[in-house]
C-alpha cells in the first residue's frame, strides 16, 4: 500500500468515525444515566465551586477530578446541556481513531494502521462511548497517545538512531503518564506498563547510549513532577486513592476473566445502558484476527514493537477483565486501543502472507468485514439499542424527550416549567428532581422558561395567550390543587411525549371571562378605621404598588372550619410591569383587623421572570392551630418585599393610598365535635 493511498484511506476512516459518532448526536441517547449524573455532580458540586483536588469524595468513594475539570472547560465554552457536556467524549473518540492510525503505521505498517483505525471506528461500544458523559470516554485516546509516545521515544526497531529522538517525545511521555493518574484508576496500570516496557528496552537493547539513558531519566523526572500531588494525596487519603478502586468486587480471577473473554466475542455486556442484548464487543471474524495478532506478537516478543503491544495489553487487561459485573464494557474501554491494534496486526499479517495475485481478494474480504460491521453497528446503535425498554429506563428517556421538545419549541412558544425549586434552580445529587434533569439536558441556553411551583401556583403568560406547560413528573399532577388542575384540563397534551408531560394552552378568552365574573362575585375592602362590618365592598381589580394588581379570588366552598383544618385561599394577580425581585405575597387569617391568628407568607413563582400582562394564581393552605378561639375570622392578603419587610401600598382611584392590605371574606372556626 502506497503512502498516498494510506493517507486517503485514513481520511475516509476518520469520516466514517465522525459519521457514526455525530449521527443523531443530540438525541442518542436522548436521556442521561446515573453514571453520567455522578460525573455531573462532581462537576457542579466540587469543580465549579472552586474545590480543586486530586481525589473527590463521591458517595464515600474516591474519584479523580481531572475529567470533571475538562467538563467545566467544555461547559464554559460550549454551554451546558447534552451537547456541551458530551463534546469532550466526542473529540476524544475521534482523536483516538487518528492516533490509532498513526500508531498502527508506526508499529506494523500502513495496512495495520488503516485496519486498526477501521475497527476502532466501527465498534458499537466505541461509537456509543463517544456520546456518554463518563470519564472512560477519554481512556482510549489516552492509552493510544501513551503507546504512540512510547513508540516514538523508545527504539522499537532494530536500528537505534539517537539523533532522531528529541526531548519533546520524552517530555510528552512523562506528562501523559502523570496526567493519566489524575483521570482514572487504570492510570496506575498505564504507568506500570510503560515502566515495564522501558525496563524491557534497557535490559534487552543493551548497551544503550548515555544520551538514551538521559532521555529516559528526563521522562521519569517529568512523570514524578506531574505526579507529586497525586502521590501526596494518595498517602494522605488512603481511603480514596485509586489502588482500592482499580479492580472490582469480582467473584474470582478465573471466573471474571473467562466471563470477560466470552463477552468480547460471544455474549457481550448484559447491561442495557451499555449494549444491545447478546451483542459481543467485536464480531467472531474480527475476534479471529485479534487472536492471530496475539499469536504473532507472542512469537515475536523479543522485538520491542510487539513487546509494547503485549505489555500494555497485559497490564490494561487486568482492570478491564476484573471489573464489577464482568463482562463490563465500561471497564473495557481502556483496552479498546489494544484490541484494535491487535486486529490491525492480524489483518496485516494475513494480507502480507497471501500470494500477491490474491491480496486484492484479501483486501476485499476485509472491506466486506468492515462494511458488515458498519451495518451491524448502525442497526444496533441507532435502532435496537435505544428501543430497548431497559435502555430507556436507564437513561430516563422520557425526561430526555421532554428536554428535546422544549429545546426545539421554546423559542416560538412561551414555556412554563412546573419546578418546585424555582428559587434555587438546578439541584445536584440526591435532591435533583425531574425538572432539574430536564434543564440539565437542554441545549438552548437562551431559553426563556418561567419557573412555577405548580403545586401551589400557576402562571398565565401574556394574559393567557398560547403557552406550553411542562410537567416533568406525574407526581406534580397528583399534588396540584383543584383550582390549578381545572385550568390544566383546558389544555391539550402533546401526544408524542409522555402522557400529560407537556400541555399546550391558549385560554386568553376563558381567563378574561373568569376574571370578569370576579368583578361582581369576589369583592374586597380596603383598610378602614371603622368597624369591619362597615367596610364598603370594592370589586377587583385593585392596584398595588410595585406594578401588581389583585384580580380576585376563588370563592371558598367551605366557609366553616374546625381546629386542625387547612384553609385554602386562591387569589389572582396581574403584573403591570417590573415587580420587586424579592416580592412575596402574604395571606392572613385575622381575629380582628390587627390580630393575626394564622398566616402564610410565600410566593411560588420567580418574580424576576414575571413580565407585563402575566397573570399569576397564588394558592396557599393555612393550618388552623388548636389554640384558636372559636370565632368569625377574616382573610386578608397583600404583598411585600422580603429583604426589608416593606409592604406594598394599596391604591384607590387617583393614586390615593388605602393601606397596605385588602380584606377578602370571612370564615367561621368552630370546635371539634
Amino acid at each position: 500500500m502506497s503512502k498516498r493511498m494510506s493517507y486517503a484511506l485514513a481520511v475516509l476512516v476518520l469520516l466514517l468515525a465522525v459519521t457514526l459518532r455525530l449521527w443523531a448526536f443530540t438525541t442518542l441517547p436522548i436521556g442521561i444515566s446515573n453514571v453520567e449524573l455522578d460525573q455531573i455532580d462532581l462537576l457542579q458540586d466540587a469543580v465549579e465551586q472552586g474545590s480543586i483536588r486530586v481525589f473527590y469524595n463521591l458517595d464515600n468513594q474516591g474519584r479523580e477530578g481531572l475529567f470533571a475539570m475538562v467538563l467545566a472547560i467544555a461547559k464554559a465554552i460550549f454551554g451546558e446541556g447534552s451537547i456541551g457536556l458530551r463534546l469532550p467524549a466526542l473529540f476524544s473518540s475521534i482523536i483516538s481513531v487518528a492516533l490509532m492510525y498513526t500508531l498502527g503505521v508506526r508499529l506494523y505498517g500502513r495496512i495495520a494502521g488503516v485496519a486498526a483505525a477501521l475497527l476502532l471506528s466501527v465498534m458499537m461500544w466505541a461509537a456509543l462511548l463517544a456520546r456518554l458523559i463518563v470519564v472512560e470516554a477519554v481512556l482510549p485516546m489516552l492509552v493510544t497517545a501513551i503507546a504512540l509516545t512510547l513508540a516514538r521515544a523508545m527504539p522499537v526497531y532494530a536500528r537505534t538512531r539517537a539523533e532522531t529522538t528529541n526531548t519533546q517525545d520524552f517530555a510528552a511521555l512523562g506528562i501523559l503518564l502523570g496526567l493519566s493518574l489524575y483521570i482514572h484508576p487504570s492510570g496506575l496500570m498505564m504507568v506500570l506498563g510503560a515502566m515495564i516496557f522501558v525496563a524491557y528496552i534497557i535490559l534487552l537493547r543493551r548497551p544503550l547510549s548515555l544520551r538514551w539513558l538521559s532521555y529516559i531519566g528526563f521522562s521519569i523526572l517529568m512523570l514524578l513532577i506531574v505526579a507529586m500531588p497525586y502521590l501526596i494525596s494518595t498517602i494522605r487519603l488512603p481511603e480514596l486513592n485509586a489502588g482500592g478502586r482499580l479492580f472490582g468486587n469480582f467473584g474470582g480471577i478465573t471466573l471474571s476473566s473467562i466471563d470477560s473473554l466470552v463477552g468480547v466475542t460471544v455474549s457481550g455486556d448484559t447491561n442495557a445502558a451499555r449494549n444491545v442484548q447478546n451483542r459481543p464487543l467485536v464480531d467472531a471474524v474480527s475476534g479471529f484476527f485479534i487472536v492471530i495478532g496475539i499469536i504473532v506478537a507472542l512469537r515475536n516478543w523479543r522485538e520491542p514493537r510487539y513487546a509494547l503491544t503485549l505489555i500494555l495489553s497485559g497490564f490494561l487487561a487486568a482492570p478491564a477483565f476484573l471489573a464489577d459485573d464482568a463482562p463490563n464494557f465500561l471497564a473495557m474501554s481502556v483496552l479498546l486501543p489494544m484490541i484494535a491494534l491487535l486486529f490491525g496486526l492480524g489483518i496485516s499479517v494475513m494480507i502480507t502472507n497471501l500470494p500477491k495475485n490474491t491480496r486484492s481478494i484479501g483486501i476485499l474480504g476485509v472491506l466486506v468485514l468492515i462494511g458488515a460491521n458498519v451495518v451491524w453497528t448502525s442497526n444496533s446503535l441507532f435502532f435496537k439499542w435505544q428501543e430497548q425498554e431497559a435502555t430507556q429506563i436507564a437513561f430516563r428517556s422520557e425526561l430526555g424527550q421532554i428536554a428535546h421538545h422544549v429545546d426545539v419549541t421554546v423559542e416560538d412558544t412561551p414555556t412554563v416549567l412546573c419546578y418546585s425549586n424555582w428559587a434555587n434552580p438546578r439541584n445536584i445529587g440526591e435532591d435533583r428532581s425531574a425538572a432539574d434533569i430536564v434543564l440539565l439536558m437542554m441545549n438552548n441556553d437562551r431559553a426563556d422558561i418561567r419557573y412555577v411551583d405548580c403545586r401551589y401556583g400557576f402562571l398565565f403568560i401574556n394574559g393567557g395567550r398560547e403557552q406550553q406547560v411542562v410537567i416533568p413528573s406525574s407526581d406534580i399532577l397528583l399534588e396540584t390543587p383543584p383550582d390549578i388542575a381545572d385550568w390544566l384540563a383546558l389544555g391539550t397534551p402533546v401526544e408524542t411525549l409522555p402522557e400529560r408531560s407537556v400541555i399546550v394552552m391558549s385560554v386568553e378568552d376563558t381567563l378574561a371571562d373568569t376574571l370578569g365574573v370576579y368583578t361582581t362575585t369576589t369583592p374586597a375592602s380596603y383598610v378602614t378605621e371603622d368597624d369591619v362590618s362597615e367596610r364598603i365592598p370594592i370589586p377587583p381589580p385593585i392596584r398595588f404598588a410595585g406594578n401588581l394588581t389583585w384580580l380576585g379570588y376563588e370563592s371558598d366552598p367551605i366557609p366553616v372550619y374546625e381546629f386542625g383544618n387547612v384553609v385554602p385561599v386562591t387569589t389572582y394577580w396581574r403584573v403591570e410591569g417590573l415587580v420587586p425581585r424579592d416580592l412575596r405575597l402574604f395571606t392572613h387569617i385575622l381575629l380582628d383587623p390587627v390580630t393575626i391568628a394564622a398566616n402564610v407568607d410565600t410566593i411560588h413563582v420567580n418574580p424576576t421572570q414575571l413580565r407585563e400582562r402575566d397573570v399569576y394564581i397564588h394558592t396557599v393552605g393555612i393550618p388552623l392551630t388548636t389554640d384558636l378561639p372559636p370565632s368569625i375570622y377574616e382573610i386578608s392578603v397583600g404583598a411585600y418585599q422580603e429583604t426589608d419587610d416593606i409592604r406594598l401600598d394599596v391604591f384607590a382611584s387617583q393614586n390615593v393610598v388605602r393601606g397596605n392590605r385588602i380584606f377578602l371574606y370571612e370564615i367561621q372556626v368552630i370546635r371539634n365535635n
